[in-house]
Formats: C-alpha cells, structure tokens, sequence
C-alpha cells in the first residue's frame, strides 16, 4: 500500500500535501496505522491551504453574449446579458462598445472584424469580449506571397502543459503562462494544457488526447512545461520572488532558443466551423524545405473553462479557476501526429485536412493548433506550429 504525507512550511503557513512516501503495509501494519492517524491529526491542527471548491461564488461583473462568433450578413445576432455573481442586472446596465455606449443588447453586423464590448454597472466595469463577424465565402486558403521559396520560414514553437486541477503547484507554471501571454505578443509561443487525473482525483478536463500525449512524453511529474514534444525536453519554473515575471522570462529564453534553429516546414491553413452541425474542418498547406520523413496533427483547443477545483499551495494570489488553452480533441492516432510522407522531396507543397465534432466543447472558445513534426534525436518532434481561431485563415509567413 502507498501512503503519501507530506508537510511544507512557506512563509508561515502549512500546508498538507498528499504525494508518495511507500509504506510496505505487510510488513509495517502498526506503522501504516499509526502514520495515517499522524496524517489526520496534522489535517485537524493545521488544515489545507489552497483554493477549495466550498468557496464563495464570484461577484465579479460579467458581460454574457449568447456567441462570439457571427456571420457577417446583417442577419445572424449575438445577444447580451450581464451578470453580478448569480443576479441579472442587464436592465441596469449599460454595454458599451470600444467604450461608447452601445444602444440595446442585440448585435448583427454585415462587416468583417472583431468588435470588442464590456458592460458597466454601479460604477464596475466588467471585462471585455470580442465578437469575431466573417464572411464564410471568404474562408479560402490564402495565397502565398512568395510561392517559389521554400527557405526562411517563420519557426514557432510548441510548449506543452502538463497540469491537473488537483496540483497544487500548477498555478506557478500557469502564472508564468499569463505573464508571458501578456507580455510578449509576437506569437512565436504556442500553448497548449494537457489535463490528466491523479489516481484519486478526477480532472474533468482530461480527454483522451491529452492522456495520449502525457503517456507518450512519459509525464509523471506536474507540473511540467514541455518544449516541441520532445521527451524530457522541459522548461524550468521557480517557486519564490515574482514568480508569473521569473516564469514568463524562462519561457522566453527556451522561445528565444527553439526558434533560433531554421524551420523545415512552413504551414498556412484555413478554419472552417459550422454551428448547425457542431463541426470544425480544417484544411492546412505544409512547403517542405529539406525531404525526409514528416507527420502532421491538428488539436482543438478550448479557452474560458471554469473549474473551481483548482488547488493552490503556493503564494499566489490570483484567481486560477479559469483554464485556457485545453487540449480537447486531437486529429492524429499518435501523439505526434499521423504520417505526411516517410520521403518527401525538399520543395514540395503537400496538402492535409482533418474535422472535429464538438461535443461538450463550446464553439465560441475553441481554437485549432496544427504542428508537422520531423525526426529529431530519434523522435518526431514539433518542426514549427501555427494557431488558427475558428472561421479564420493563416497564411505562410517568412522571416
């Protein structure tokens, strides 16, 4: 039998924390015993620290809308309402729109474009959303604006998340995730957050794809930020000082190293998704620079989950119920990806398309990744990676 016990002192506060001491239960039963009456005595005389699920609704102010995405034909409405923690107060509040106060709740718009919103009410303004309005006829692959080259690709690289509402060290590499996003806005940074359970809590964000991916990077330790699922390839996190800064600037520096190297494949793609049928459809380009062996994948991710469920040990103080970048779905059968082509000439162009069908995702929040990985130290890895929104386009880029 395995018992796990361990107790942390930081800055005054203790905090139980259940991980893995082994207890050989046939041979020391009475010790088994006394060390789980230990356990519950220190849970009585000091308690668990972090973010418990019994704790107060929120009383932030919440602009709602019904979607965030609509099509751009004077038709098609998003409407809104805005919530104080569980009341109603639409009737008293005023939308605004870039600022300026918007006339009624419904909007529709016959022009493309993102067109942010907020909501104020008592004197509280709530955070913004942003409503994407496209044109279906104009999701078409875009041209490429240097068809003839196949060198200089744009490199982006892929940083994996392996996390667990039940970890209470997650939000020390989810801190330093938020910093950086803010932070830095080149987008050479894909994230992605692999959900998994533990073997007595469940993590209702954890999926089949990102079990395939943890058992296929032989994660075991959370939290851990892996870099172009490369086995063992990590980057390193700190636990004390300005932890979301500290965090964020070890995440550049693997950035700033990965996307040093030359990339060998450039990727343009287009994504298509239709509410009526709850499906995504992805058609992606992908220019090889040097044959060889490469395979592709494409991942639906999903932003705005709230799960109150997340726990806390450390010191930070901000509000971690909400996840990002979830890894939903997977297109591929391997965690790195399904085959391209074992000899692809260097300067081809080949082609790869995959669908999802959304099931308990939510459609306004959803994203596709799509990475080509190529064979590095004996693995595929992530050769480059491009994000793309629903209902939008990426076309080549180079440097």
């Amino acid at each position: 039998m395995k018992i796990s016990i361990y107790i942390c002192a930081t800055n005054k506060k203790w905090f139980v924390i259940m991980e893995s001491i082994c207890i050989n239960w046939k041979d020391n039963c009475r010790k088994a015993l006394s060390s789980v009456v230990a356990f519950l005595l220190v849970l009585v005389m000091y308690g668990c620290s972090g973010n418990s699920s019994d704790e107060p609704e929120s009383e932030m102010l919440v602009l709602n809308a019904t979607s965030l995405l609509i099509e751009a034909d004077g038709a098609d409405v998003t409407e809104f309402t805005v919530t104080k923690g569980n009341q109603d107060v639409t009737a008293a509040a005023e939308i605004l729109q870039d600022g300026k106060v918007f006339s009624g709740t419904r909007f529709y718009t016959d022009t493309e474009g993102e067109y942010k919103f907020s909501a104020r009410y008592n004197g509280e303004t709530s955070a913004e959303i942003v409503v994407r309005a496209t044109k279906s006829e104009n999701l078409v692959m875009p041209a490429d604006p240097e068809p003839d080259r196949y060198e200089g690709f744009v490199k982006r690289v892929l940083l994996l998340q392996a996390t667990g509402t039940w970890c209470g060290f997650c939000p020390l590499v989810m801190s330093g995730i938020k910093t950086y996003s803010d932070t830095y806005s080149d987008g050479l940074a894909v994230f992605a957050a692999a959900h998994a359970s533990s073997s007595t809590i469940k993590d209702l964000m954890e999926t089949n794809a990102s079990r395939m991916v943890l058992n296929w990077l032989g994660i075991s330790s959370f939290p851990t930020l892996n870099v172009n699922m490369i086995p063992g390839k990590t980057v390193s996190y700190v636990s004390e000082g300005n932890v979301g800064e500290q965090n964020a600037g070890l995440i550049r520096q693997a950035v700033e190293e990965y996307t040093a190297k030359d990339a060998k494949s450039a990727i343009a793609a287009v994504v298509r998704a239709d509410k009526a049928s709850n499906k995504v459809e992805v058609e992606a380009k992908i220019k090889i620079a040097e044959g060889g062996s490469y395979r592709v994948a494409a991942w639906l991710l999903e932003d705005g989950i709230l799960d109150n469920s997340q726990q806390n040990y450390t010191d930070l103080t901000d509000d971690f119920s909400t996840h990002n970048n979830v890894l939903r779905q997977s297109s591929a059968s391997l965690a790195f990806g399904d085959k391209l082509g074992d000899s692809l000439p260097a300067g081809s162009t080949e082609d790869y398309s995959c669908s999802f069908t959304l099931s308990s995702e939510k459609m306004d929040n959803c994203r596709v990744v799509i990475m080509v990985t190529a064979p590095q130290d004996g693995v595929f890895a992530v050769d480059n990676v491009v994000m793309c929104p629903l209902n939008d386009k990426v076309g080549f880029e180079y440097k």
